[in-house]
């Protein structure tokens, strides 16, 4: 009989990234995780048309960013503790040989090659700075603090003295060259086809730290001249910019900052000679930059439109939960895909091919080839072919239920692999809250599944891909319409599924799943049991301690904590408000690095309930990011799940 997922199988399933069609094959990025050295691991591949895959680059931990120049292929590799640098390797395989930058300080953080091979651009960031938050040093400075935005988590502290530069390397010559340099931060997205011009995003005004508008701009590299591609939209925040092939035209994929930072992405199709500037999208209830709340993608590319030709561009959007495939040109965009998965990454082979890598929530990874004019698909290349003889994935039931105003939602439930009759009910709630649950991949899902647990987990509202209005409906409303939108879906979900065990109800969820974790109990006793990790509990403190606190919070509680009202709002909103009304038992998990809930969160709350008698204890992870449960160290993440396991099998029924 097949096994389902244990915790140790996250060091044997495999993820695929960053794809990149180029000269009739698909170069790769292939993840994995080392057990022995408790580390993250890539390394770069390619698939043939007939399916053949090869290694072609593993130089040290981590080999990403493929970008092909000829008949050479240019990555970035982080080789022991070295920065990452631009390495080079004949396309067909071979020994990876260094391409020297300017400062061996710099790390290279993206490589883009022109298409005609005669240029690779690639951004660096130069700092002697230490980001991580432990001292070690025997004599250590002390560090002056200056700027609102000074930390960030899954980093660590912001250098004070750093140098961002745009590098460009001449296959032809061997020439590395500096294009610019500059004290803030930038990100690199394309070169146009004769590798003349570049599109960068970066903040429109980065000397003022609470202006968050975020643009899209063209830089002549031989002129130094530089054109702004969102000068209209003065509130705008952009996720990426592709050169279309005729040079001019621009394809972008933003926002207008009409709802401040959680406002819907649009394509915008911009003219960087008219400065003309044209929504494609405005219509589409679909989310073109959206978070899927998943646990088990690793170094994603990062690319959200490309150009199929010199009329037509692809782009992947997020539709009440699962990605859609567009192509589009000047006169608006059609569906070519409505499959349930998630598109992680794509490239273009030709004008009617594209090369997905895709992720389900029964099946962790893949690429696919896909034709967009016919929907004829085939599957060109799965890393975990060999593991998925031997195993049974859980497999999801989705439903479709209303609250109690009528507000449509939808929810899924992860049936436990057990003979058992009876099965303990997981509530889950996701992280964000403008995120999604979705159609990929859930490690840790699978984990609870293989375990006896029935997963239910739903999209409340505040949820991203259902539209504007339900993402925004929880903005100063905190613990309102979400709180009774996942209680309805459980009650849904315990009559829908008898199997599921009323008796036995637990309630888990991390950052804003954290919060609704520690609200809920707070508001029923229905629970034997709940595990709340990296949450918010008060969010009075956490506006001055959380790396993104002081713009975060007065967006999501929709007033400021200084102004009239603020303290009152901010109480009203905080589990920790309703700590004296819990009686449920409740582990608390923590990563004691993290920088966008800090630890203390957690410390109040379980101070709070601790002092009141309620059967309580606080895990505290060292060196840990909020992102613990996604990139966090692999032992650790493996840990936590025992955790929440032994906390939920030691707590089996609701205390009368």
């Amino acid at each position: 009989m097949p096994k389902g997922v244990s915790a140790q199988d996250l060091f044997k399933l495999k993820s695929v990234t960053q794809p990149l069609a180029a000269a009739g094959q698909v170069f790769f990025v292939e993840n994995g995780i080392d057990e022995a050295a408790n580390d993250y691991r890539a390394q770069l591949k390619k698939v043939d048309a007939a399916g053949y895959s090869q290694v072609v680059a593993t130089n040290g931990k981590l080999n990403v960013q493929p970008a092909v120049a000829g008949k050479q292929l240019f990555y970035v590799a982080t080789v022991g503790d070295a920065k990452a640098q631009l390495f080079q390797v004949a396309s067909a395989g071979g020994e990876p040989q260094l391409v020297t930058t300017a400062t061996p300080q710099e790390a290279v953080n993206t490589v883009i090659a022109a298409a005609d091979g005669s240029s690779v651009y690639f951004k660096t960031t130069e700092t002697a700075e230490q980001p991580k938050l432990p001292s070690p040093q025997a004599f250590p400075q002390t560090r002056h603090v200056e700027r609102l935005v000074n930390k960030a988590d899954g980093y660590g502290w912001l250098p004070l003295d750093v140098t961002y530069r745009l590098r460009r390397f001449q296959p032809a010559t061997g020439l590395v060259e500096e294009i610019q340099q500059q004290g803030f931060d930038f990100s690199l997205t394309s070169v146009s086809d004769d590798g003349r011009y570049v599109t960068v995003l970066q903040d429109d005004d980065p000397a003022d730290e609470r202006n968050f508008a975020h643009g899209a701009y063209s830089l002549d590299t031989q002129t130094g001249e530089t054109v702004d591609l969102t000068a209209s939209l003065a509130n705008g925040h952009f996720e990426d910019a592709t050169f279309a092939p005729d040079g001019q035209h621009v394809a972008l994929i933003g926002d207008d900052g009409t709802s401040g930072l959680h406002t819907v992405a649009n394509l915008y199709l911009a003219n960087q000679t008219t400065g003309e500037l044209q929504n494609l999208t405005a219509d589409l209830q679909a989310d073109l930059a959206p978070e899927f709340a998943g646990d088990f993608v690793q170094q994603a590319g990062g690319k959200l439109v490309r150009w199929l030709n010199a009329d037509q561009f692809v782009f992947a959007a997020c539709f009440h939960a699962h990605s859609q495939l567009y192509v589009g040109d000047a006169t608006g965009v059609k569906l070519v895909d409505d499959t349930a998965r998630q598109i992680v990454d794509f490239t273009v082979v030709d004008a009617q091919t594209v090369v997905l890598a895709v992720s389900y929530q029964d099946k962790p990874s893949e690429l696919v080839t896909l034709n967009v004019a016919t929907g004829q698909e085939t599957v060109a290349y799965d890393p975990n072919a060999a593991y998925e003889d031997t195993h049974e994935f859980a497999h999801p039931q989705h439903f479709d239920f209303q609250s109690a105003d009528g507000q449509a939602l939808e929810g899924w439930y992860l049936p436990a692999q057990t003979q058992a009759p009876k099965q303990p009910v997981l509530l889950y709630v996701h992280g964000g809250p403008h995120a999604n649950y979705g159609d990929t991949f859930f490690y840790e899902f699978q984990v609870h599944a293989s375990r006896g647990f029935g997963v239910v987990f739903f999209n409340p509202r505040g949820s991203t891909s259902y539209g504007q209005a339900f993402e925004s409906n929880v903005n100063g409303h905190y613990g309102e319409d979400d709180f009774n939108d996942v209680m309805t879906g459980l009650d849904v979900a315990l009559e829908k599924f008898p199997q599921l065990d009323a008796d036995r109800q637990y309630i888990a969820g991390g950052s804003y799943g954290g919060f609704m974790t520690t609200w809920a109990i707070g508001h029923t006793k229905r629970f034997a049991a709940a595990v709340s990790q990296r949450s918010v509990t008060n969010w009075i403190s956490l506006f001055g301690t959380s790396d993104i606190g002081f713009y975060f919070n007065p967006e999501e509680l929709d007033v400021d904590l200084f102004a009239e009202g603020g303290v009152e709002s901010y109480w009203k909103q905080s589990p920790l408000a309703y700590a004296q009304n819990v009686t449920t038992p409740i582990r608390l998990l923590h990563g004691e690095w993290d920088m966008r809930c800090p630890i203390s969160q957690s410390e109040e709350f379980f101070t709070a309930v601790k002092r009141n008698g309620v059967d309580a204890d606080l895990i505290r992870y060292p060196q840990s990011f909020h992102g613990i449960s996604r990139g966090g160290l692999p032992n650790l993440r493996v840990q936590r799940l025992d955790d929440m396991t032994e906390w939920f099998t030691a707590h089996p029924s609701v205390q009368k």
